[in-house]
């Protein structure tokens, strides 16, 4: 009875420990900290289980709760108080336009395994092709992505002219295409924009973006008019539901690490 016992209390407390870590890891992804890998198909919920059930029923079972805590902790003061509307707001820059750039670039936020744009390419793109309405410049530029899926070639070119045949452009379009980054696309860009004698350029990209890229362009040596996109997705400033506040907080912790990422490798100031 007592050996049954014991193994009772071991499996309640693998049980509890694989709990525990599932849940941490749901918070975790709900803040953006698995964001950071850049592997948006990674799922870490089962390792984290396995990891909280061999744990839960050792010494070591303590780590759990400290991990799990402060998860919970910051979880709830994102999504109920104002301060990721504070963090946010120095991300974002927005400059005066001018009447005249020599083109206006959107940006790309990614592509679905379909090849379709990403809802955060769709703002960009759209806001460029409303920006081109309103300001004389030479050219849009518009990034193209492409990768390899399961032996597959897969690309957004189809969707990108989908949209573009459907608006009827103001401007010429140039397309620039073999972008994976912010970096990418800004030096690819280049090699589009300068031989044409295109130096300076509205760069379009989502608001809190737009710190980052447009002091990436500046890297490469463009004159940059900095234009914040219209976002479906994000509310900057004044998120004020749990909802909004979360996601704004999974764009501004990655966008704060990508910043560090960027200015450890000399590519912004």
């Amino acid at each position: 009875m007592q050996a049954i016992n014991g193994w009772r209390r071991i499996a309640t407390d693998a049980l509890t420990g694989a709990v525990i870590a599932v849940l941490a890891a749901v918070g975790a992804h709900a803040l953006g900290i698995q964001d950071l890998l850049r592997r948006p198909d990674l799922a870490l919920y089962l390792p984290a289980g396995i990891a909280g059930a061999l744990i839960g029923p050792t010494r070591l079972r303590p780590l759990l709760w400290m991990t799990a805590l402060p998860v919970a902790l910051l979880i709830l003061a994102v999504a109920y108080t104002p301060v990721v509307s504070l963090l946010a707001e120095p991300l974002v820059r927005r400059d005066v336009v001018p009447a005249r750039v020599d083109a206006i670039a959107t940006l790309s936020a990614g592509m679905t395994p379909a090849g379709l744009m990403r809802s955060g390419t769709v703002d960009r793109l759209m806001s460029g092709l409303t920006l081109g309405r309103e300001v004389k410049a030479s050219a849009l530029l518009v990034p193209v992505e492409g990768r390899s899926d399961a032996g597959r070639q897969v690309s957004d070119s189809a969707d990108v002219r989908a949209v573009l045949t459907g608006y009827n452009p103001a401007t010429e379009v140039v397309f620039v295409d073999s972008v994976f980054t912010t970096r990418t696309e800004a030096l690819r860009m280049r090699q589009v924009a300068w031989p044409r004698g295109w130096r300076t350029i509205a760069v379009v990209t989502s608001p809190l973006h737009s710190r980052r890229a447009c002091a990436t362009f500046e890297g490469v040596g463009f004159k940059v008019v900095c234009v914040p996109a219209l976002s479906r997705e994000h509310v900057v400033p004044g998120a004020a539901n749990p909802l909004d506040r979360l996601r704004t907080f999974r764009s501004w912790i990655y966008e704060t690490f990508a910043s560090a990422t960027y200015r450890s490798n000399g590519w912004i100031r």
